[in-house]
């Protein structure tokens, strides 16, 4: 089967990296239909980039010859675009049968699969364990909070990379349990693929190494019915979401079992398109919505209840599209502005916070701009205690993300 005539690439991140010495740009597909990197020269990348669905094999084939110099025949170019089409890169009716498939198999279960396990942290539960386990004890004493907090940011980077910051957040929250506290667990997590809506809850239970941790239904759908949704929402975004799926093993740790604690999780959507419009996201009517079921929702489980922003922060150099490397001083600015922006969020001020990523235009890319923000909101300028603020630094990539731990006291 060829490619369609006007080839549109799906929604990809592009990493640039190195394979045997040779510069290529390695495709990921943050929804995991497909699954593992794809290994792209740059030349083929240069075409991949440009299907956008208004250009065809010819205007393809021109792009080319004006970009390199060199001649490459429409067959050639055909011959690319079939490739990156058997690979499930394009927006086509191939891939989109194979999605189809996919969804209505994952709508069919009753509980999430584990799609981190192995990457984002151990899949084996006694190896899991050891992990948090000497995460937790290389975090020394535990920071002493005043009771279970009402709110925490948590980092959602892989395990390894985040070590540090989630060893001294959740050792404070393992510190401060109380075996008789059986809370709700409501984690706000950002999607990092295509959603629809600003929010989305699910029906089903999430599987783990250490078992099932089973998600509140009843609540699940009282707060889409409070906040007039259609549904729950777009249920597939949770079917390959990391940020809320990463906490859980570290919560079973800290509370003593997959059986500790109930879930209510919620997917968020990106705010770019409010940035790019020049408003508030409480200005668009099904955020406030949603954030008012929560503050009704906060309010009548009382201390029953902890909202974790799933959320990390900048992410900055090559592998984000930066055009300059980032080195030394680039990332000690990035750190600098975070911390600005982190007092923000500390004074319980969400428009602050905010309005500091929308004048920057989110040029530092701050995936957890959601979450955080509809926890701050819920909170109702509820003030935050930074416990950490870390940063994983790749130099061979020029890249970094940073990432930070905050409790929010009752």
């Amino acid at each position: 089967m060829e490619a369609s005539e006007y080839p549109r690439l799906r929604r990809l991140e592009a990493i640039p990296a190195k394979q045997q010495g040779r510069d290529i740009i390695a495709l990921r597909d943050p929804q995991g239909y497909s699954k593992g990197l794809v290994a792209l020269p740059p030349p083929i990348y240069y075409i991949a980039s440009l299907c956008d669905g208004t250009r065809s094999v010819r205007d393809l084939q021109a792009a080319y010859v004006r970009r390199f110099g060199d001649i490459i025949t429409s067959d050639q170019v055909q011959a690319i675009l079939n490739e990156l089409a058997g690979k499930l890169l394009l927006d086509d009716e191939r891939f989109r049968a194979y999605k189809r498939a996919l969804d209505e198999e994952y709508l069919s279960l009753p509980n999430r699969p584990m799609t981190s396990a192995g990457s984002g942290y151990a899949a084996d539960p006694r190896a899991l364990v050891e992990e948090i386990r000497s995460m937790l004890e290389e975090a020394g004493k535990p920071r002493e909070l005043d009771g279970m907090p009402a709110g925490v940011v948590a980092p959602h980077i892989d395990l390894e990379r985040g070590r540090e910051c989630y060893g001294k957040l959740y050792s404070a929250l393992a510190q401060t349990f109380d075996l008789d506290y059986q809370p709700l667990v409501v984690i706000l997590g950002t999607c990092h693929g295509e959603m629809e809506g600003p929010f989305a809850l699910t029906r089903k239970n999430y599987l783990t190494p250490f078992g099932l941790v089973e998600t509140d239904v009843g609540l699940a759908e009282g707060i889409a019915q409070a906040a007039g949704m259609d549904g729950l929402g777009d249920e597939l975004s949770h079917r390959s979401e990391h940020s809320i799926e990463v906490q859980l093993p570290l919560l079973s740790v800290a509370f003593g079992g997959t059986d500790r604690f109930r879930l209510l999780p919620i997917t968020c959507n990106s705010f770019h398109s409010c940035i790019e419009e020049g408003r508030s996201p409480l200005e668009v009517p099904e955020v406030r919505s949603f954030i008012t079921a929560l503050q009704g929702l906060l309010s009548a489980m009382e201390d029953r209840a902890i909202f974790i922003a799933s959320a990390d922060l900048a992410h900055v150099g090559l592998r984000f599209g930066s055009l300059i490397p980032l080195d030394a001083v680039l990332l000690s600015s990035t750190i600098a502005k975070d911390r600005e922006m982190l007092q923000k969020v500390e004074e319980g001020d969400a428009e602050g916070f905010y309005s500091y990523i929308a004048e920057e235009k989110d040029s530092r890319h701050i995936c957890g701009l959601p979450p955080i923000y509809a926890l701050t909101k819920t909170l109702d300028g509820r003030r935050g205690e930074l416990i950490d603020h870390c940063h994983w630094y790749d130099q061979g990539e020029a890249s970094a993300v940073t990432f930070a731990g905050l409790v929010f006291p009752r």
